[in-house]
């Protein structure tokens, strides 16, 4: 095969299939839109359809498929068991993906995935004590502590988008309270946004207009607008910025990493 791998990356809101080198470089890409609340049907299928138009740029196919999901996997059985941003639980993704592409499906957290591509190829090669906050839809992350990547008893080391930041705080959606990911995460910022934009009662709102309307406003909606210096995007940043510090610092507390990477 060339040395090449297929590379699934999945989460809540797209999925990227791509061709990768054994030097870890990615040398072909295919894209789709998911939709996670549609179930895990139409999710795969998405998956399927960019795996296939990956395979098909391969010179030679790759014996081995890799997918990165933004879930808690059991690694062993490739298993996801829960998946909060895609509305799945025990999920066998590995047998569904083998049955469809026919090929070895191997399957990880996106933010243990993360990390170790960061720990040997990206801002972490020749550390010992790394770790990698992903931001994205959710947020997840993951870490290498003496020279090993970490996995804990149930597989989820370092999900600190989890992790309790204002006790009572926002409804996240795993589902707990004040959860890092109910401030900081992709869904959360389009949430808060839309509260705030109703809140505000400008007439015309420009957050509105340029997404088609309140409940099309995104996180991508309010970064755009915070670059033209909309004072609701801009509280709306500055917010999620003292959120992200606050839990960065709680990583940093709790694992002492040598370097602190974000991704996403």
């Amino acid at each position: 095969a060339g040395g090449l791998v297929l590379g699934i990356d999945l989460g809540a809101t797209k999925v990227v299939s791509g061709l990768v080198d054994p030097s870890g470089r990615v040398v072909r890409t295919s894209g789709r839109i998911v939709h996670g609340n549609r179930g895990p049907g139409v999710v795969l299928a998405a998956v399927i359809r960019s795996a296939r138009a990956a395979l098909r740029m391969a010179a030679e196919p790759p014996d081995t498929v890799g997918v990165a999901v933004a879930a808690q996997v059991d690694p062993r059985t490739g298993t996801v068991i829960h998946a909060p941003n895609l509305g799945w639980r025990d999920v066998a993704l590995a047998r569904r993906l083998e049955d469809e592409l026919g090929r070895p499906i191997h399957v990880v957290n996106d933010a243990r995935a993360a990390t170790f591509a960061e720990w040997k190829y990206g801002a972490g090669v020749g550390v010992r004590d790394l770790f990698c906050l992903a931001l994205g839809t959710g947020v997840g992350g993951s870490a290498v502590l003496g020279g090993r990547l970490i996995e804990g008893g149930t597989h989820a080391a370092g999900e600190v988008g989890h992790m309790t930041i204002v006790s009572g705080g926002r409804k996240c959606r795993c589902p707990n309270w004040g959860c890092f990911e109910a401030y900081v995460g992709g869904w959360a910022i389009e949430e808060r946004a839309r509260e705030a934009i109703r809140e505000a009662r400008r007439d015309p709102d420009p957050m509105v207009e340029r997404a088609g309307g309140v409940d099309r406003v995104t996180a991508e909606t309010v970064f755009l607008a915070y670059r033209q210096g909309d004072p609701i995007a801009r509280r709306l940043v500055r917010e999620t910025e003292r959120f992200l510090t606050d839990g960065a610092v709680g990583v940093v507390n709790a694992f002492n990493p040598t370097v602190l990477v974000l991704a996403g």
